[in-house]
């Protein structure tokens, strides 16, 4: 199985979850084939609530209505799952930002983390999407994946790495 963006969103809601918190997961990931059912796994997995909508559907609307459900049932954590950038894409970076508003806008108080997944074998290019992430969304951390090399990785959340 890869490990990735999706699996580190489900390890990090199963860790959530552990803590007693309950959980959203916001499947804003609408224009990868399957990503919707990928994310919907984790959730069911960690015992999370998901919001997701069909392919095609805007990501910021989507995130908009785990808000709503955020309020609604109370819960303590939202964790959006957004679709893999290029960050040379300025399309998708102006999704990515439209996203962060709708987000700033309905949580403003809130306490936010912006997580940058990164396959840790892409070398130099990790640096320029580094700065570019950075200065759209102000990243607040980073998860590096397979960083043995193969398609299995370690989960490294808060200080701690796992296989």
């Amino acid at each position: 199985m890869e490990f990735g963006k999706t699996t580190s969103i489900g390890k990090i809601a199963n860790r959530i979850k552990k803590e007693g918190k309950e959980v959203i997961i916001a499947a804003a990931d609408t224009f990868r084939a399957a990503a919707v059912e990928q994310v919907e796994i984790w959730a069911n997995r960690s015992n999370s609530k998901i919001v997701k909508r069909e392919e095609g559907t805007d990501p910021a609307s989507v995130v908009y209505e785990a808000i709503q459900e955020l309020k609604n049932d109370d819960a303590d954590v939202l964790i959006c799952d957004t679709a893999g950038r290029l960050h040379n894409k300025k399309y998708l970076m102006d999704e990515l930002l439209k996203i962060k508003k709708v987000i700033d806008k309905e949580l403003p108080e809130a306490k936010k983390e912006v997580l940058l997944v990164l396959d840790a074998t892409t070398g130099q290019n990790a640096i320029a999407q580094v700065k570019a992430f950075k200065e759209t969304v102000d990243i607040t951390g980073l998860i590096l994946t397979k960083l043995d090399g193969t398609a299995k990785g370690r989960s490294c959340y808060r200080n701690s790495c796992r296989k």
